[in-house]
């Protein structure tokens, strides 16, 4: 009975929906409505637009020509008969375009969305050149054509133009366009999650909330893009829009009002640098939120909320790594003795979390009492989309981190600009299949190039999967940061040993290395929390200056942080066609064998039990002991995989994981520095660790696990010659020295320093 009950509810809550739905539909088609609720219907609109009764009705109007200009600091505003447009500068490489069409100025958004204006003073200049004016900062110029009101930015330092208007700003009665010209190699980015797309270019592209979750949907989109020209544009709204990247970049957002802000780059990195520091930064994880996630209405074939405990016993019996469980789902399910349940998956190494489709009424006591430290946010709750859902995802963070010293970890769809600051951004309910692990990988990669740097889908949906479709999309989910396993819907719960031998033990592989790369992968979650520079990266981010990166060839493949290529399979075949390697040796993760880029790999031989993966030549990549959880055990001794080439470095940054005192300062860097520019020496740099934090070892072993097809005659320690071992059993068994596997993925250097302290630096030479 509670099984049926538990369907039923799923059932009501989604007919509910559909119900809500089609009467914002209704509604929202009234002639004549200007500002309606943003719902679903409001793209009904458009079709509107090709109607003669609506050309007969709908008059676009725009600024027209300047009669004035009024200096104030950095605002200059334009006065065009009654419309008024202000520029303000903000940053040298920030401005503002902002238009009132009645020459009131209006701003819905920027209390809620932008965290500051409250940038350093800068000096801009201004000149009337006769037909036009020029607005001018340390590093770009606005230039405003007089007759009509239309502008362009130019790189100051190279007179490029970066984007210039093809006609003034204009309206009518359903939206606010700017059109641009497009560059004829310009491609563009951005736009929030849009379910299987990444690069826009020729593209129309819906900013709006979405219940779509296949491919086509834009369950969290944002109004922001970018360019490969040097900029990007974030439209200060709630309002739904649609952006045309065609011959003349159009977009457009339903609202009497143009409010938009400008990026100078020039690189896409500079530029989701720039944009998050005004919307936010991605907020920073806690280190439990990077191991697998576990979700189901645990209670639902009669028994309770506690038997969630068992499922994690079997984790732990299986010894499969896992973190979190959320054993609520709110569909009737509810939850009883959350108290205990919540002390007796932590002595299991697992953290609990809830999800609601009502509100959070209980939130403080579950938070401070019980010790929830999860919020997972509903589509039944948050389908109004926009301000709604944002509120939401504040109220959730809040609760988080108001009844505890926990770090905020919520989970939710209807995401928009500044989202990324409070959540992680799911990609909906889907079934599992390979059209499902298709268009997530473009997916997940486009999102990042919004800023929204810890996105996901459920591993194999919440209904459907198999077998090997369990399989590949667990592989390759484990390079990135959040990742979460929900049984739902399915014939089959979800757990990663379901469907048994040999399935387990290969899920078991990547579960496995998922938690050796922590510190990797932890490090470049702090660096998204720094610059809005994800770790899942698209091709793109890395090789700007490589034109196969720019349009879609790349979109089945990404790099997590700067040095592994992931190229994911997605088909039930055991191979993986068109991986495109950029400039620069690559290395296979499995067997070293080595690639010169550029080369596209026409077909690569992946059985069930092999994600293609691929290491940039100089990558350094820390790795943890083998563990099934971040408590289980010290992360004594740090490993550090390290592939010498030419002169590179890594940051590794470590703080406590759980609390926000890292906001405080209470963290520590390390610098590692790996120079191969020398003929047949290579040295190894492992820098002190700066700065401090609760839990910080003071001392610690290094081992190193150096890539070279050439055994080295010495290897020193700090000038001191290391001991050489001639068996792997023998250097197993010492404390420090050196072994040299000729055979191990083309040549591996093993050296081990013995415990040290961290707070002093010292220098590996192969020699």
């Amino acid at each position: 009975m509670p099984n049926i009950l538990y369907y039923f509810f799923r059932g009501k809550s989604l007919i509910f929906l559909l119900v809500i739905i089609l009467i914002s539909t209704t509604f929202s088609n009234i002639p004549g409505k200007i500002h309606t609720t943003n719902d679903q219907s409001d793209m009904n609109l458009i079709a509107t637009e090709k109607t003669s009764v609506y050309s007969t009705i709908n008059t676009i109007q725009n600024v027209g020509n300047v009669d004035e200009l009024h200096v104030d600091g950095n605002m200059y505003t334009f006065s065009c008969n009654t419309t008024k447009v202000r520029v303000i500068f903000y940053k040298d490489d920030l401005v503002r375009i902002w238009m009132a069409t009645n020459g009131t100025f209006t701003d819905p958004a920027t209390d809620d969305i932008i965290v500051s204006l409250n940038f350093t003073p800068i000096i801009t200049s201004w000149s009337d050149q006769g037909n036009y004016y020029l607005l001018e900062s340390s590093k770009i110029i606005i230039k405003a054509n007089k007759n009509p009101l239309t502008f362009s930015m130019i790189d100051k330092d190279t007179d490029a133009i970066l984007w210039e208007e093809t006609e003034p700003l204009s309206w009518d009665t359903y939206y606010t366009y700017q059109k641009l010209k497009r560059g004829s190699d310009e491609y563009f980015y951005g736009c929030g999650m849009q379910n299987g797309r990444f690069s826009h270019r020729d593209q129309s592209v819906k900013i709006e909330k979405d219940y779509n979750w296949n491919d086509g949907g834009h369950p969290n989109p944002a109004p922001f893009y970018m360019s490969t020209a040097g900029y990007g544009v974030y439209r200060n709204t709630w309002d739904m829009g649609v952006y045309d990247f065609f011959e003349t970049v159009t977009t457009k957002h339903r609202e009497n009002r143009f409010d938009a802000f400008f990026f100078y780059g020039p690189s896409l990195k500079e530029i989701l640098d720039g944009y998050t520091e005004l919307t936010g930064r991605p907020f920073m994880p806690p280190i439990y939120a990077l191991e697998l996630g576990d979700a189901d209405c645990y209670n639902k074939d009669g028994g309770t909320t506690a038997d969630v405990i068992k499922i994690a016993d079997r984790y732990r019996q299986r010894d499969l790594p896992g973190g979190w469980f959320l054993p609520n789902d709110g569909y009737g399910c509810g939850y009883r003795d959350l108290e205990y349940v919540v002390e007796e998956l932590h002595k299991r190494g697992f953290f609990t979390g809830l999800w609601t489709e009502n509100g959070l009424p209980n939130s403080d006591w579950e938070v401070e009492t019980a010790g929830v430290r999860v919020y997972k946010l509903d589509i039944v709750w948050v389908f109004p989309g926009y301000k709604f859902a944002f509120d939401a995802v504040k109220q959730a963070a809040a609760a988080i981190e108001n009844n505890s010293d926990a770090r905020r970890f919520v989970w939710t769809t209807m995401g928009w600009s500044g989202t990324q600051r409070y959540a992680v951004m799911w990609t909906g309910d889907q079934i599992g299949d390979w059209e499902n692990i298709r268009f997530h990988i473009p997916t997940l990669i486009g999102s990042g190039l919004s800023g929204q740097a810890h996105v996901t889908g459920d591993i194999d949906g919440i209904s459907g999967g198999g077998f090997w479709t369990y399989t590949r999309d667990l592989q390759w989910k484990a390079f990135g940061s959040v990742w979460m396993t929900m049984s739902g819907w399915a014939r089959f719960d979800k757990q990663p040993w379901c469907r048994g031998w040999p399935y387990t033990e290969i899920n078991k592989i990547y579960l496995n290395l998922k938690m050796r790369l922590m510190p990797y992968i932890y490090s470049y979650c702090h660096e998204a929390y720094e610059t809005g520079v994800p770790i899942i990266r698209a091709m793109v981010l890395e090789f700007p200056d490589d034109p196969v990166t720019w349009d879609s060839t790349t979109q089945y493949q990404y790099m997590c942080g700067e040095w592994l290529l992931v190229a994911p399979v997605f088909d039930i075949m055991p191979f993986r066609k068109d991986i495109y390697l950029p400039e620069g040796k690559w290395i296979d993760y499995w067997d070293g064998n080595v690639y010169d880029g550029p080369q596209t790999i026409g077909t690569y031989f992946a059985p069930l039990n092999k994600l293609p993966l691929f290491v940039r030549a100089g990558a350094i990549i820390p790795m943890w002991p083998q563990m099934l959880h971040h408590r289980e055990k010290q992360k004594d001794p740090l490993t550090f995989d390290i592939y010498p080439y030419n002169y590179t470095n890594f940051t590794l940054y470590e703080d406590d994981g759980v609390t926000r005192e890292f906001q405080q300062g209470h963290f520590a860097e390390q610098l590692i520095e790996v120079d191969a520019s020398y003929e047949k020496v290579v040295v190894i740099t492992i820098g002190s660790s700066i700065g401090n934090f609760t839990g910080k070892l003071l001392t610690r072993t290094y081992h190193l696990q150096v890539h070279t097809i050439m055994e080295p005659d010495n290897v020193l320690l700090d000038s001191d010659a290391l001991k050489k071992y001639d068996s792997e059993s023998a250097f197993n068994d010492a404390t420090e020295g050196w072994f040299f596997d000729t055979y191990e993925k083309g040549g591996i250097l093993y050296v081990k320093t013995g415990i040290r302290s961290t707070s002093k630096s010292f220098q590996i030479m192969i020699d």
